[in-house]
């Protein structure tokens, strides 16, 4: 069998494009596990530093088809109730 010398890839982003800022992202993922985030708040801009996130997905739409279905807060529930049953044996959380 012949063996491949290289390989071509591809990265999809996979999200919803609608900005979220990221104060409601942590604010969310605190509910849904039932913590409280350590928060450092700065004033921004500083280098690096974003106050909204969201998913540049043209090439998935452009190549896959992709169209995002799933909100940001059904998905992200949906996200830790998996994590939480994969990584805990089984427990159950998410609410």
């Amino acid at each position: 069998m012949a063996r491949l010398k290289w390989a071509i890839t591809r990265v999809y982003n996979l999200g919803n494009t609608s900005p979220v800022a990221v104060s409601d992202l942590v604010s969310i993922l605190e509910r849904l596990l039932k913590v409280n985030a350590k928060r450092s708040i700065m004033k921004l801009p500083r280098n690096g530093d974003v106050q909204f996130t969201h998913a540049n997905i043209s090439l998935a739409q452009r190549e896959l088809g992709y169209k995002p279905k799933t909100d940001l807060q059904t998905g992200l529930k949906n996200f830790v109730r998996w994590y939480l049953s994969y990584y805990s044996g089984g427990k159950k959380a998410a609410g």
